[in-house]
This record gives structure tokens, sequence and C-alpha cells, in this order.
């Protein structure tokens, strides 16, 4: 019966207008697991300064567009608190992983989130097999979508508006999608990125040196940067719908609070890395050389 019902909706959305599909993607090739799983990887970082120049340039790269080059007329994130729930056989290690990030996320972040077992969850995190997830997305060990709570529902909603993050102009439900049946690690380096980028930004830029949000995935768990760059996005000053301009507008008084010696560090200017040298990287990347993660 489960089937027949999937198969029904299916064909109901095939009758609806295409999206072009936009999928949000982490290809990790130098991220290997380890045999021993370590739930403080060595390559934390020390909280460091930053420049306010900088911080504003690489928020709005972040916050502004895909991976792919694809523009977002919107600035979006949830609006109140922000509640999580699991489904799936877990690990043993994953409850202690996801407790560690929420920890971190209200302390370093100042984000309100807390777990729930709630169908209405705003982030809802689904274990399921590798297996599963390539088979909708070839490339990817995990992934990330709005307006979805399950694999199926993402299959049914797939190249609609509603999973197109370029269309929202609010978060209201978001889908991770991680492994079950691959190394804690792996799962845990999954959950950091995917779960990073369901509260804020979607981009990811190779020009940062210490962040999640580049995909070398150099760092596999959330880097002072990244703390700061959610702290950003849940300012008060900032609204979802706001335009690239009118969070420009706003951004120096939330850097200011923020960030008060930023003003006072010079800024790098790292330069942007072209989209073609992106998708040669993708390529190399790819499961024919590598184990690619999606989000």
């Amino acid at each position: 019966m489960r089937k027949i019902v999937l198969l029904l909706c299916m064909v109901l959305v095939s009758c609806m207008p295409s999206t072009p599909e936009e999928i949000v993607s982490r290809v990790s090739g130098s991220s290997e697991s380890a045999s021993g799983y370590n739930p403080f990887p060595a390559n934390r970082l020390e909280p460091k300064q930053f420049s306010n120049a900088d911080l504003k340039r690489d928020f709005l790269d972040l916050s502004f567009s895909l991976e792919s080059g694809t523009a977002l007329p919107r600035f979006t994130r949830f609006e109140g608190p922000i509640s999580v729930r699991v489904m799936g056989m877990a690990s043993p290690y994953f409850a202690a992983d996801l407790n560690r990030l929420l920890a971190r996320l209200k302390s370093e972040a100042g984000i309100d989130i807390h777990k729930t077992n709630a169908a209405n969850a705003n982030i809802t995190i689904q274990l399921v097999s590798q297996t599963e997830i390539q088979r909708l997305l070839p490339t990817a060990a995990c992934f990330v979508a709005p307006n979805v709570t399950s694999l199926d529902e993402f299959q049914i909603k797939r190249k609609t508006e509603e999973t197109s993050w370029s269309r929202q102009t609010l978060r209201r439900q978001v889908g991770v999608f991680l492994p079950n049946d691959v190394a804690p690690q792996e799962t845990r380096d999954c959950l950091h990125e995917e779960f990073a980028q369901a509260l804020g930004p979607l981009n990811d830029l190779y020009r940062l040196p210490q962040s999640v949000f580049n995909d070398d995935n150099v760092h596999t768990v959330l880097t002072p940067f990244d703390m700061m760059i959610l702290r950003i996005t849940y300012a008060p000053e900032l609204r979802s719908g706001m335009s690239k301009h009118k969070v420009t507008e706003n951004l120096d008084a939330v850097l200011n609070r923020l960030n008060p010696a930023g003003d006072a560090i010079a800024p790098r200017y790292f330069k942007n890395t072209s989209q073609l040298w992106k998708t040669e990287i993708l390529k190399v990347s790819s499961p024919a050389t590598s184990r690619a993660r999606s989000t």
C-alpha cells in the first residue's frame, strides 16, 4: 500500500511544472575516516579574532549564493526556537555527537535549539543507508533539503518549488539525510556540515581557510569562524525575506555588536574561486576517484 501511495504521489507531482534542481553539495575527497573514532577531532581550533570586513564579505557570499553559482534573492533562516528530531537507526555514537553539537550551537552561536519527538519539528534528521541516499543522488553521501522530512517526501517533491532553495523566503522545515552504515566519524562529519547548512549558509567557499563551509574538508567539525557566521545569521537585526541590499545595510551594526574588535583588524581579501575551477575539482573528487558528500 505504501508503494502504491508513493507511486500515485509521484504521478501527481510529475504533472506539476518542473523546477531546476538545486542540490547544495559537499564533495569529500580528502577526509577519510580513521579506524578509531575520535569524538574530539584534533583539528578543533582556538577562538580567533576576525576582521569585520572579511566577515561581511564572507557572510554575504555564503548566504546569497549556492555553490553551483545560483543566486539566492532572499535571506532565509528559522524564526524563533528551533526543534530537532531524529528518525532511523543511529549508532551509539550519534546521540552523543548530536548532543555536543547542539550544546555548542547554544553556547557559541547563541541559537535557541532543542530536541523533540514531534512530527512537526523544524529540522528532521533521518538516518538511512548510503545506498538509499545514492539511489536518489548518486554522488552524495548525505544532503539537506527544504520542506521535507523523509527521503520518500524528497522523492515526491524533488524538482518542485518546495525543494528549490532559491524560491524560499523562510525556513520552516528542513530534512537532513545522513548515512547510518558508514564509520561513525563519517556520519559525524556529515552531521556538522549538513546541520550547519540546514540552519544557515548554503554555499561553500574554497577561499575560507578555517571553515566547514569549504569543500576541501580539512575541517570536519564546526570551527569558531563557523559559529561566528551562525551567530550573525541569527542576529536580531536580520530577518527572513530580507534582500541582499537590506542585509548589507544591517551588517555593520551586527558586526560592531558581535565583534567590536573586528574593525581594527586588517582584512585578508582572499581571491574568489572561479566556478570553472570548482567544477573541475568536483569532477576529480567524484565517486570514480573518491567518496562524495552532498548537502
